[in-house]
């Protein structure tokens, strides 16, 4: 008796990490960081293979992880085109289109624009999950509508840029540790969903944080996203979510295996962020949400939380570049480190390793468990093969996109360009994109896995069986593109700047 009655007890404690591990589709890529902990960390090789590449959907950005199937072999990919387009779309992984949402009208009738910043999540169903500008949607593998409800309504604080167009959208959704749906809002809504149902399971929640400024960290380019690349009234709300500015929350949460939630997002003083811990309390079957902590990072809430292996500590960076280990019970500060981290999602190596993409230095920084930096990375090598310019200068390679953790390598999106020489202009004119493998231990570049066909500018994700899929979401490319003309005639040689293509690419190992 004794025996058995510590079994149950036994059961009755790890049932919510049993859950939050059944309820996520086994096949690879089931959400936009990888897994619930968003480390973006696959026990798959790539170094040594050859590939051979699809691409689909030109013609439009895709800034977030395609996911994919329970058996691998679809695709499920969002766009964020205006009226007429559909933006959700299923591939097979060999390059078939399977199918696709209806088209979008203007209306709430299907998949609107603001799913370009959302990947769906699949279930070990196959069922997909996705959040737009104002709503949830239930997908069957087949594209069949399991059911649609509403995201909580806009409040009179929140700023709307679509005229007639409410936004409260979703930044990825993820599964809960009792399997349910949980999302977090632009407008720091929490939302816990049934996933059978569609049924609200939760006490309407709001995060406590002001709402931060407009975001001018990098004025928006009249250029980006243009020639139908997405819907162009919904690009002023994109770049303030990819930037942190205006919303309370522009990250996915990360949800720990004993339940507890992770969300950043802005605080409750001007100019500073927060790491949120949360949990879901059952009363009389509702869930509360209760708040842990709150533990102040620097300004920026673009940054998705990630979880070390064992879960204790969880990392975030800010827009000043600080990487911050937060312990994942107290909310105390472990340790942070100065770098040049963009605010975006670490990758969390199986050794516990940190690797964050940088902005204006070496393409990645790795920070040990214990807070040391260990390295930045290295293309000197690569850059070689490029010729110097004698009205450019040097090529640069610049980190465009969060870093994937593989078992043999670091893989970055990288884009090597060449700078501009006038006063006050911060860019580069690219020639060539690549998803390059770095040495784990060194940050050393080793090869050029596979050639992109434009900027990355999100997340590789790789598969068991060694596919490598790109998301093109094309920013530096569009937003340089009225230059193009006389950037081809001032570049080296033949070299020609690389044109806006948008979609995605998927590089299928040659066996």
């Amino acid at each position: 008796m004794r025996i058995r009655l510590f079994l149950l007890l036994s059961l009755s404690l790890f049932a919510p990490a049993l859950l939050a591990q059944t309820a996520w589709s086994p096949g690879g890529w089931p959400t936009l960081h990888q897994d619930a902990g968003n480390r973006r960390s696959v026990d798959v090789s790539v170094l040594g293979r050859q590939y051979h590449t699809w691409q689909a959907l030109h013609g439009a950005t895709v800034l977030t992880a395609p996911t994919t199937s329970p058996d691998g072999r679809q695709l499920y990919v969002t766009t964020g085109q205006g009226a007429g387009h559909s933006n959700l779309h299923a591939y097979s992984l060999q390059g078939e289109l399977l199918w696709r949402a209806q088209p979008w009208r203007g209306a709430d009738d299907s998949v609107d624009p603001c799913a370009l910043l959302s990947s769906p999540i699949v279930d070990r169903d196959g069922d997909i999950y996705l959040g737009d500008c104002n709503q949830l949607f239930a997908f069957r593998p087949d594209g069949a509508l399991k059911w649609v409800i509403d995201l909580p309504p806009v409040q009179a604080e929140d700023w709307q840029p679509v005229a007639g167009h409410p936004i409260n959208a979703l930044t990825t959704a993820a599964f809960t540790a009792a399997g349910d749906i949980l999302g977090v809002t632009n407008f720091g809504d929490v939302i816990v969903v049934d996933r059978a149902s569609g049924r609200v399971r939760n006490q309407p929640y709001r995060l406590p944080g002001l709402i931060p400024p407009y975001s001018t960290l990098v004025p928006m380019p009249d250029s980006v996203f243009g020639d139908g690349m997405m819907d162009p009234r919904f690009r002023e709300w994109a770049w303030q979510l990819i930037f942190g500015g205006n919303m309370r929350s522009a990250n996915t949460p990360a949800v720990a295996r004993d339940g507890r939630l992770f969300v950043v997002g802005s605080g409750d003083t001007a100019g500073i962020g927060a790491l949120y811990g949360l949990d879901l309390v059952s009363v009389d079957g509702v869930l509360h949400v209760q708040e842990a902590f709150a533990t102040a990072i620097g300004l920026g809430s673009g940054s998705s939380p990630a979880l070390s292996p064992d879960e204790r500590q969880v990392y975030v960076s800010d827009e000043d570049g600080w990487l911050y280990a937060v312990d994942a019970r107290s909310g105390a500060v472990d340790w942070k480190v100065q770098t040049r981290a963009t605010a975006g999602a670490a990758g969390v190596g199986a050794d516990g390793t940190v690797y964050a993409l940088q902005a204006n230095a070496p393409a990645v920084v790795a920070v040990s468990p214990g807070g040391e930096l260990l390295w930045q990375s290295d293309l000197g090598e690569q850059l070689a093969r490029w010729p110097s310019s004698w009205l450019l200068g040097d090529a640069v390679a610049v980190g465009n996109g969060n870093p994937s953790i593989t078992a043999d390598a670091i893989l970055v999106p990288v884009y090597y360009g060449y700078p501009v020489p006038l006063p006050g202009v911060d860019f580069r004119l690219p020639v060539h994109s690549a998803v390059v493998a770095l040495d784990k231990a060194s940050g050393r570049a080793l090869v050029d896995v596979v050639r992109l066909p434009d900027d990355s500018s999100g997340i590789t994700a790789v598969l068991p069986g060694g596919a490598i899929v790109s998301s093109l979401g094309g920013v530096m490319t569009s937003a340089l593109g009225p230059l193009k003309r006389v950037a081809d005639w001032v570049l080296p040689g033949e070299m020609t700047m690389i044109e806006a293509t948008g979609g995605i690419q998927v590089a299928l190992p040659r066996e």
